[in-house]
């Protein structure tokens, strides 16, 4: 049996899940998506529902609003909420804690254990070796070919993503106006692309609006972060994963480990899943019994 109690994180709500007929032995702070800011979702629900009743408090909170119009929540801002998460739980109960993310989550975790040396253990969920914008023209290719277009389509899509990319990256630098060359020669290209059958699997709209937004991580380096983190580390990916290059990824960590002697980092793929590790409806119900009985075995063995 597991009870959950309403706390806050920083005055934010927060779930705190906890087992009834056993000790708390650990636990996990866990770290959002970059779809969500809510402490209150299927992946999180499945988390407290399989490691409460292990023994393991599982916290869930919600993530800082951001006041701006950019693709993502600067990472660091995010792992700010995740130590101010993790002290919560410490208060609670004085046990080994570690953070448990998906996504763009796996890269907060590290982050926050780079900030936090006693941090546990870290169980990263569809985890990148790359950077963000290594990780959509990864995503993009592939996407464009699982549809069935050939080359001539990959390199279309391709060369949109590059080329918004590019004017992101001079966004961030402030070089940018809406009238600038680099601004009409990219709404000129994705104007002229618009009308291929394959579009709008580049994931780019085809009016990016008169102010761009800011992209903070867009190259952010993965592996120098990874090459801080000493803990046991986890990497969880499905058999089918599209939205980044796991040989790439698990390349990135070996080397990682290497520079920074954890021998403790373990990869295992799930079967019959993708980026999302269940059903496409995305419901708790959905979720593998693989991936289940992964994280049972990781606390349990």
């Amino acid at each position: 049996m597991i009870k959950a109690q309403e706390i806050a994180v920083d005055g934010r709500p927060a779930l705190l899940t906890v087992p009834t007929e056993v000790p708390v032995r650990a636990g996990v702070v866990a770290l959002h998506g970059s779809s969500s800011s809510s402490f209150e979702q299927p992946i999180f629900e499945h988390l407290a529902a399989t490691l409460a009743p292990l023994g393991i408090a599982v916290l869930a909170f919600e993530r800082a609003p951001w006041p701006y119009d950019d693709v993502d929540i600067p990472y660091a801002v995010q792992a700010s909420g995740a130590v101010a998460a993790y002290q919560e739980l410490k208060l609670h109960y004085d046990v080994p804690v570690g953070f448990w993310g998906v996504s763009q989550g796996t890269w907060v975790a590290a982050l926050a254990a780079q900030q936090l040396p006693e941090t546990a253990f870290l169980l990263l969920l569809g985890c990148a070796g790359v950077s963000p914008a290594e990780q959509m023209r990864h995503a993009t290719e592939l996407s464009v070919r699982r549809a069935g277009y050939g080359d001539e389509a990959v390199a279309g899509a391709l060369e949109i993503r590059d080329a918004v990319a590019e004017l992101l990256r001079g966004k961030a630098r402030g070089e940018v106006a809406r009238d600038s060359a680099e601004r009409v020669a990219v709404d000129e290209l994705l104007q002229r692309r618009s009308g291929e059958p394959w579009f709008d699997l580049a994931g780019i709209p085809v009016d990016l609006g008169d102010e761009l937004p800011v992209w903070h991580e867009i190259d952010f380096a993965s592996e120098p972060l990874y090459a801080t983190v000493k803990c046991p580390v986890l990497l969880m990916h499905g058999e089918d994963e599209a939205n980044l290059p796991v040989p790439e990824t698990l390349e990135v960590w070996r080397r990682a480990a290497a520079a920074s002697g954890n021998t403790a980092v373990e990869s295992v793929r799930i079967p019959g899943v993708g980026h999302w590790p269940g059903t496409p409806d995305r419901s708790v119900e959905g979720i593998s019994e693989d991936y289940t009985a992964i994280l049972r075995d990781w606390f349990t063995r």
